[in-house]
């Protein structure tokens, strides 16, 4: 079994100023609605099953996924409140989803963090996804932000490095990534 360890990123929303690259005028970040559910469910699950830094824990990781998914497209109100999910689409598919809870007490308030389909990578597009998941905490009162990471993954060299976050060493137990 192989041991991971975790880096836990943190902003503090109270000066978040998310100056960032536009993205290309083909793309556009919304708000998911329930119709998107499939795609959303297709997306995150590939961009975890795809990744060499999260493939070797699927069998672990994949019920937490669910779950959120399950939280996020439910019809009655979860307990704690329904998650907030962000999609890219280009055209009309959806290319990349962010799920996060709103809640201000979460360990971890990115449940997915941004999740961007294989062949759109390089193109600034999870990192436009953190900023506006992180504009909806700030708007929906998060004084700081969490998110987190296996240590040394692309996702915290590149994404979650950005808008003067901090990180620590997160203890070495997996954490419950999904906030239910």
């Amino acid at each position: 079994m192989k041991w991971t360890r975790w880096t836990r990123f943190a902003w503090d929303l109270t000066r978040l100023a998310p100056a960032y690259s536009a993205i290309d005028s083909r793309y556009n970040i919304r708000q998911s609605t329930a119709d998107d559910e499939k795609a959303v469910r297709t997306v995150v699950l590939s961009a975890f099953t795809l990744d060499s830094n999260w493939a070797f824990m699927m069998n672990g990781l994949r019920s937490q996924l669910e779950s959120a998914l399950d939280h996020l497209f439910q019809e009655k109100e979860p307990e704690g409140g329904r998650p907030v999910c962000l999609v890219i689409t280009h055209g009309s598919r959806i290319i990349g989803v962010s799920i996060l809870t709103l809640r201000r007490d979460a360990d971890n308030h990115l449940l997915t963090g941004p999740c961007v389909l294989m062949e759109y990578h390089n193109r600034g597009l999870g990192t436009a996804l953190l900023a506006e998941s992180l504009v909806v905490l700030r708007d929906s009162g998060v004084k700081t932000a969490y998110g987190m990471t296996v240590q040394n993954a692309p996702t915290g060299q590149f994404v979650y490095s950005k808008f003067d976050s901090t990180s620590t060493l997160y203890p070495p137990a997996a954490p419950d990534l999904v906030a239910s």
